[in-house]
């Protein structure tokens, strides 16, 4: 009786199931475009497959995410195919923009290994963002989807599009209120921008003090790698832009901020750096060449913001050209209300880290410390572990993270540092893997050092640190 009902029940959900409404498919328009813009440009080209009801819903989505990630994957193995798969994009993206029907888009994103060859399509589709009023423009245009390419071989933004004409010689300009006025041929449709991304395009100062006189909604703007960038001006409290990052433009002779609510920093332009009444930022990521520079960099342009950051990313190449006696013993501004500092430079034999306390020391605060060290192959000590020259009560810090290969009494001793001096101290984590993304795949050499590195990190750092404190081997 009881296999009797269990049969009868059994029927009775498959039977459910098999007469089950659709009842997504129900939804309104509106509702399915909304949905399907959460998914890649090719997932939601796809859904056309379902029925006659889904056939050109996705037409109308309103975010554009050209993301290649398998296909530039496929290049960093084989570069040969890099011609081969720029043709398929182009025509995937070509294609895919003829059969839109959306009047608005709150993103348009191309990301590909894309050249100056390619500059027909793209002043195309940059023309077909404004004119669906695109809130976030990013053209990521990357050699192998990652590395900075020469500026010479650099697509450049059409400025022509925005009635500015076509020099690229941005050295003299400075805005004023006729140079502002608004000609462009894309009839202000460029107004509703809330994001500007560029990586690896040739743009101009000029172009970018446009954009930021004339969206009233810009807050972010990111430049990487434009070998045409001279002189910027970020000026005016009418400003809306939060969020600057002006990187690898290695033709900057000026950045000028003045007067403006910007939040947060990034550059590598750190001697060209002018800042002035921006009581706002609280986040700089500042990089440069060598320590000792980004030491005078720190003295000198961010000297009127030291005290009210929270967030400090110092990245350089070189590491301390100073002795570590004096490094140890700097004099660092104040960081007063300093969270979290990180750290990133290149392992190098033999070399302490402990000169890095200088500025841990001037961090009261300080809730987390990250220090990333890139190295492709192990640098490890062998060397006796030393003491730090000073001590110093470390009263808020609950998190320390080491990037990179280990290094043996290198990061001993900077353990050790933290272990007498934080007395808040709740974690330490170590992960051998190198900070930076890479889409080439990880050799069975490096895999082999990498775990190497984690054995050497468990022998020796778990007798250092106690019990009560988190030891994370990644």
């Amino acid at each position: 009786m009881a296999k009797r009902l269990h049969s009868f029940a059994l029927n009775k959900c498959q039977k459910r199931v098999c007469i089950a409404k659709d009842r997504i498919s129900q939804l309104p328009d509106e509702v399915l475009v909304h949905i399907l813009s959460f998914l890649t440009v090719e997932e939601a080209a796809n859904t056309s497959v379902l029925s006659r009801r889904w056939l050109s819903l996705w037409r109308y989505i309103d975010r554009l995410d050209f993301d290649a990630t398998k296909p530039l994957d496929k290049v960093a193995l084989q570069p040969n195919l890099q011609k081969r798969q720029m043709k398929k994009y182009l025509r995937w993206v070509n294609c895919t923009l003829q059969m839109c029907k959306g009047q608005r888009l709150d993103q348009f994103r191309v990301c590909f290994d894309l050249n100056k060859s390619a500059l027909h399509e793209i002043d195309k589709w940059i023309e077909f963002a404004f004119s669906r009023n695109v809130q976030r423009l990013e053209l990521d245009l990357l050699k192998g989807g990652e590395i900075i390419r020469n500026s010479v071989n650099c697509y450049t933004f059409p400025a022509w599009l925005l009635g500015l004409g076509d020099s690229a010689d941005s050295s003299s300009y400075i805005p004023h209120s006729n140079d502002l006025q608004i000609l462009s041929p894309v009839k202000q449709n460029f107004k509703s921008l809330k994001v500007l991304l560029f990586k690896s395009v040739n743009v101009t100062g000029k172009v970018l003090e446009f954009f930021l006189h004339n969206c009233p909604f810009l807050e972010t703007m990111a430049v990487h790698g434009s070998g045409t960038l001279v002189n910027l001006e970020v000026v005016g409290p009418s400003l809306k832009l939060r969020h600057l990052e002006i990187q690898y433009c290695y033709k900057v002779e000026s950045l000028k901020i003045c007067d403006t609510n910007l939040v947060t920093l990034r550059t590598s332009v750190g001697t060209k750096l002018l800042l002035k009444n921006v009581p706002m930022l609280v986040e700089v990521k500042i990089s440069s060449a060598a320590f000792n520079h980004i030491l005078n960099d720190i003295s000198s342009c961010l000297s009127c913001v030291i005290s009210q950051l929270v967030v400090l990313h110092l990245t350089t190449h070189s590491w301390f050209k100073l002795s570590q006696e004096k490094m140890e013993h700097y004099n660092f501004p104040q960081l007063t209300k300093l969270k979290r500092f990180v750290l990133t430079t290149c392992g190098q034999k033999d070399r302490s880290l402990l000169g890095c306390t200088s500025i841990i020391r001037a961090a009261p605060q300080l809730k987390e410390f990250e220090l990333q060290l890139i190295s492709g192959c192990s640098v490890q000590t062998v060397r006796e572990c030393r003491k730090a020259a000073i001590k110093c009560r470390l009263h808020h810090l609950k998190v320390v993270k080491l990037w990179g290969f280990y290094s043996g009494a290198a990061h001993v001793e900077l353990v050790r540092y933290f272990l007498e001096n934080a007395i808040a101290l709740e974690k330490i984590i170590f992960d051998p893997r190198t900070p930076m993304p890479t889409r080439f795949p990880l050799d069975s050499l490096f895999v082999k050092k990498a775990q190497t590195a984690r054995n050497l990190a468990k022998l020796h750092l778990e007798g250092e640190v106690p019990p009560d404190i988190e030891l994370v081997i990644v």
